[in-house]
């Protein structure tokens, strides 16, 4: 049997092992548990439904999927920090099988709603990066953005197309590193 475990962060830890070996659809309170070595009640002492324990739990391997070093935190380079993202995602899918397809389903269509605000939480997160590597950039055109095409709007396009080939499974994504390179450096880049 596991040692008993004693905290959240380890909770969250048992979901990640779980979802890496069998799946999230094998996240239950009761799988939970036993991977713990804990009684099924004091699950519940720490997340209040299987909702609450699923919403920690993908947020936690999406963090997993996308952690960046200190030294990844400072990309200067828009293309590369792209490029580490679409990299990321093949790992990820490498370590947790079927998570991009499935994370969304695994809710109960009443905690949609809870799973929906989990992700779009992140995704700002990973908007607000993004957008703050943009500014770093120095090899960007003076000319590349206007009162028409801003930054943010720029990233919130790249960001639909990152998700888009992300839950489309489209494994070859230099399509989209082209077109980010051609908007936003000038030709010899």
């Amino acid at each position: 049997m596991n040692p008993t475990v004693t905290s959240k962060e380890e909770i969250i830890a048992a979901c990640q092992k779980i979802a890496k070996e069998r799946g999230l659809e094998a996240i239950s309170m009761r799988s939970v548990a036993s991977e713990c070595g804990m009684a099924v009640g004091s699950v519940y002492n720490y997340f209040s439904s299987k909702s609450e324990l699923l919403c920690a739990a993908i947020e936690n391997i999406w963090k997993d999927i996308f952690h960046m070093s200190a030294s990844q935190c400072a990309f200067s380079d828009f293309v590369e920090c792209l490029n580490w993202l679409f990299d990321s995602v093949q790992r990820g899918s490498q370590m947790y099988p079927e998570f991009f397809s499935r994370h969304a389903m695994v809710f109960a269509s009443e905690d949609q709603k809870a799973g929906h605000q989990m992700m779009e939480k992140y995704f700002r997160h990973l908007e607000e990066n993004l957008l703050n590597v943009l500014h770093r950039d120095p090899n960007v055109r003076e000319d590349a953005f206007d009162e028409v095409l801003t930054p943010e709007l720029f990233i919130s396009y790249v960001l639909e197309l990152f998700v888009s080939s992300v839950f489309h499974f489209q494994k070859d994504y230099r399509g989209i590193l082209e077109i980010v390179r051609r908007c936003l450096y000038a030709p010899a880049h």
